[in-house]
């Protein structure tokens, strides 16, 4: 038999493995451990193991036969090994122990019952739900009597639901791992041995157990952006998951191999065993795993359809890592935590990528017979390596057939479903036509490396216990992306939220049923301008044979020259364009021109023109006018109207404050906005949203303390700060710290750390009460962990900020404007600015306000011109230049200010913020942005 098939013929088994060892710490998720570990509670000592161990002991009829062991399910959840059945539980003890790497014990830390929290990796807390025994036994318990793939998707959902919410222990520091990070690890660990030693020659002793990772890489972030529409875009991302989705299956169920414990946009990462043949294993009909997998990935689809899979536009990398990790330790039994390596996460995720396509897909493409007679058609403008389809359509949209049918599928399903989201470009864009594409990145690769995890404190000074750190162990590298991606995602929902409104799509009926193109978009002529309409046809059901619209209705009433208080309001202006249609065309019997808005041969020629409106309707459903591209782990994309842009960025800004605030000079967030009109090609948008995901502070740069101030500790409120006033290079931001945890009364003494700058002196972190000799990330330089708390005026630290970028795209070349130095600046070296600039920028725009526009653009062509005239293109020059920094404040002072708001009435701290904004140039970009791109008056 070959080696997969042994696999496939026990997958039942495995799998049932696999949910043991999700299940193997149950107890954790009950109200009596939590009792049990409280603080204000007493005699609880083995409630939880007594009461929780009795019901499941009585699941003995369960039985799992593996590796010559026939064991009860009890005795293997609980570990409970004997003569005839050692094997099973001693793996999942192995397993236990080695993912335990992270139980370090801290020295107190315990909570009170009721009100138990679980934390995020960084700090921020959040309560356990009440009535967990009863949840817990909730479960599809019953389930495993006949357990098999079948039940694997219900099962894991149910308890990954329930187990995330629960801390794997709930002492504080190190309640930041849920028994769900905790519990999948184990299940994978112990997946990956059973299946390795069925593959092998000889059943290992558990301390021999090793594992690797194995990875199926692409450039997919490129591949999902490279488009010029929206649907493609949006196609594409599906495609692509569904690739990895078919891999996961081969891995995860078919031949169950492993577990995926890592997945971004590019890659799928797996736990499997250590077997240097892995990729070489092949089954009864001789493929390879590594041909499966690649066989697997090129099989992602849409809708089921074979004929629109994936193929070979891309060829993954397929790598097994070279050296195993969690390696042998002989005292694992009685070793805690064991001995580890960490798993290699952080340098796969570094690893440069490039997926061209299969060239036998291409040569596929391209009959040989054709190129002879030389009657091969053009490439496709979407794939760029079929031919352009033959018919008239495809012809004139430059697509081949199989782009043209995955857009197809996606405008029907939003048509027919009524959506409420959109998937319309001209639906997003705002009154003035503009959208904005928010791109948002987490630099974790110090994080993922395991460096910066120790930097987060176990045992504080003056706890009782030696001074320590936190392991960098797998579940907790783990529990770093799995925090962020959740960011991301809470992030696309609230915009899904806070952009809905009372927006109506307009629907026409027609006086015949026309040829048109099923589902596409047509652009409707109304005299001073157009509406963009999709045909829905006649439906079984009843439903269809009208044009809906796909336009922003504010827009097109606002080209109709609505007043101000009626484009203003998404209903009032459906309304409007409802009338004047119905004055133009319904009253007066006048036919309908239609132009084709995407053809660019027939985009002159009129369609049907004996096409006449008879009846319109408007849909009452509110609906999002955001569209999400990405929210991976690191990497956040979406597409929302240019007027809401700032009030999106701000809002991001706010959560990460809130949420990662404690190590946010350790974990910087980088925003941008890319602001483009909305017949400005998807492309060029997503190609400068691609150039700002580039940018990276190279390293932590060194500010000084100006000001530290700490809250009191009878000050009655959960939201005490630490604030933090730093300066570097003439810039000045304060950095506000969460000190206390959820509770809003125990102060955190584990996660505000900084790193300071002694010079190899330690004398300067003499009479701090909480410091821990350390090494910053990539260096050997010796340095100090301070808590944030204890820092001092003329401190310096070092801190890598967070920053905010924009751009214009005016021209479809300004894309090419987007590019970092070494020192993380643009050509134009006001920006990018610092995330905290951004409330600064607020407050200057609405000083700036107050004059009229005319003044302000001749207050700022003033400051800027004298700058070129004295300093050429050195802007930094000038801002160390006395007298221009005088000639700015002259500048701003003598301005034409309204008797509401006169200069002197302005307060100093913001008169002082005006004229340094002014001195470095930025001034010019805050009209830029409010006044050339937002077009605020």
């Amino acid at each position: 038999m070959n080696q997969l098939d042994i696999l496939a013929n026990n997958r039942d088994a495995i799998l049932l493995g696999e949910a043991i060892g999700w299940l193997h710490d149950y107890r954790k998720c009950s109200d009596e451990q939590l009792k049990v570990q409280a603080a204000n509670l007493t005699g609880q000592q083995g409630l939880a193991r007594n009461v929780l161990t009795i019901r499941v002991s009585s699941l003995s009829s369960i039985t799992i036969n593996l590796l010559g062991n026939i064991c009860p399910f009890p005795k293997i959840i609980h570990r409970q090994s004997d003569t005839n059945c050692d094997i099973l539980p001693d793996y999942l003890t192995r397993c236990h122990n080695t993912a335990h790497f992270d139980k370090q014990e801290p020295d107190g830390g315990e909570q009170n019952y009721p009100g138990v929290t679980v934390s995020s990796s960084f700090g921020f807390e959040q309560n356990i739900p009440n009535h967990l025994t009863t949840q817990l036994w909730g479960l599809p318990w019953t389930a495993l009597a006949s357990y098999s793939q079948n039940d694997r998707p219900n099962f894991t959902q149910k308890i990954s639901e329930l187990f995330i919410q629960v801390g794997a222990d709930t002492r504080r520091p190190i309640n930041e791992i849920s028994l769900w990070d905790w519990g999948t690890l184990v299940g994978a660990l112990y997946k990956a041995a059973v299946a390795g030693t069925l593959l092998s020659s000889s059943i290992p002793q558990a301390r021999d157990l090793r594992w690797r990772l194995l990875s199926v890489r692409v450039e997919g972030l490129g591949y999902i952006t490279k488009v010029s529409r929206l649907p493609d875009l949006l196609s594409r991302q599906k495609l692509l998951k569904d690739s990895f989705d078919k891999v996961r299956d081969l891995v995860e169920i078919e031949y169950p191999l492993g577990n995926e414990v890592y997945r971004d946009e590019s890659r799928s990462i797996f736990v499997v065993y250590d077997l240097p043949n892995l990729l070489n294993l092949s089954n009864q009909m001789g493929e390879n795993l590594r041909d499966l997998i690649l066989q697997k990935f090129t099989q992602g689809t849409l809708k089921n359809d074979a004929s629109l899979k994936l193929g070979g536009e891309l060829q993954p990398i397929i790598e097994l890592d070279q050296t195993s990790w969690w390696g042998q330790d002989p005292d694992w039994q009685t070793r805690n935590p064991p001995l580890n390596e960490i798993p290699p996460i952080g340098q796969i995720l570094q690893k440069f990528i490039v997926s061209p396509p299969l060239p036998e897909e291409i040569k596929q493409s391209w009959p040989q017979n054709e190129i002879d007679q030389h009657k091969a058609a053009d490439i496709c403008t979407v794939c760029g390596m079929r031919p352009q389809g033959k018919s008239e359509k495809l012809a004139s949209r430059k697509v081949c057939d199989i782009c043209e049918r995955r857009r197809l599928d996606r405008s029907q399903l939003w048509a027919t479903q009524q959506a409420e989201d959109t998937i319309w470009i001209d639906e997003v864009a705002d009154t003035n036509a503009k959208l904005a594409l928010i791109i948002g990145r987490f630099d974790l690769e110090d994080w993922l490396s395991g460096q910066l995890v120790e930097s987060l404190i176990l045992n504080p000074v003056g706890s009782g216990s030696t001074t320590s750190v936190k392991n960098p162990s797998f579940s907790r590298i783990r529990r770093i992306w799995e925090t962020t991606r959740q960011f991301w995602q809470d992030v696309q929902n609230d915009l899904k939220l806070s952009l809905s409104d009372s927006r109506r799509r307009l629907i026409l009926y027609l006086d015949q049923i026309p040829n048109l193109g099923l589902f596409h978009v047509y652009e409707l002529e109304l005299g001073k301008t157009t509406l963009s309409v999709a045909w829905y046809p006649p439906q079984p059901d009843g439903t269809g044979g009208y044009l809906i619209s796909t336009d922003n209705l504010s827009y097109v009433a606002r080209q109709l020259e609505a007043e101000r208080e009626i484009f203003t309001d998404s209903a009032t202006a459906a309304i409007f364009v409802e009338d004047y249609i119905q004055s133009q065309f319904i009253t007066c019997d006048r036919s309908i021109t239609l132009r084709d808005s995407d053809s660019v041969r027939d985009r002159n020629q009129n369609l049907p023109t004996n096409l006449r409106i008879i009846r319109t309707e408007h849909q009452d459903v509110a609906y999002s006018t955001a569209i999400p591209i990405l929210t991976e782990p690191s990497t956040f994309m979406a597409l929302v109207p240019a007027d809401k842009s700032l009030d999106v960025v701000k809002a991001i800004k706010t959560k990460y404050e809130r949420e990662m605030g404690k190590v946010r000079n350790r974990l910087p967030l980088y925003l941008g906005v890319v602001y483009f009109d909305r017949r400005t090609p998807l492309r060029s948008a997503l190609d400068a949203g691609r150039q700002m995901l580039s940018y990276k502070s190279r390293s932590q740069k060194l500010w000084q303390v100006i000001q530290a101030s700490c809250p009191l500790p009878t000050e009655a409120t959960e939201d005490k700060k630490i604030e933090v006033t730093l300066t570097h290079e003439h810039s000045t931001i304060t950095w506000s710290v969460p000190s206390y945890m959820g509770d809003g009364t125990t102060e955190d003494v584990w996660y505000p750390y900084v790193f300071l700058e002694t010079n190899g002196d330690d004398n300067k972190v003499n009479g701090r009460s909480r410091k821990i000799k350390s090494q910053r990330p990539g260096t050997i330089e010796p340095c100090w962990l301070v808590h944030a708390g204890d820092l001092k005026q003329g401190d310096k630290i070092y801190f890598t900020p967070s920053t905010f970028d924009f751009e214009y795209l005016d021209s479809t070349a300004r894309r090419f404007e987007i590019h970092y130095d070494e020192n993380g600046r643009r050509p134009r070296s006001t920006r990018p600015f610092y995330l905290e600039d951004l409330d600064r920028i607020q407050t200057l725009w609405e000083i700036l306000k107050n004059l009229k526009t005319s003044q302000r653009h001749q207050v700022i062509y003033t400051i800027e011109a004298t700058r070129e005239m004295w300093h050429g293109e050195n802007l930094q020059q000038s801002w160390t230049d006395d007298t221009f920094k005088q000639f700015v404040k002259d500048t701003l002072s003598n301005a034409a200010w309204p008797k509401t708001k006169l200069w002197h009435t302005i307060p100093e701290t913001e008169r002082q913020q005006l004229i340094d904004a002014g001195v470095r140039g930025k001034l010019a970009d805050i009209a830029d942005l409010y006044m050339e791109i937002l077009k605020e008056r």
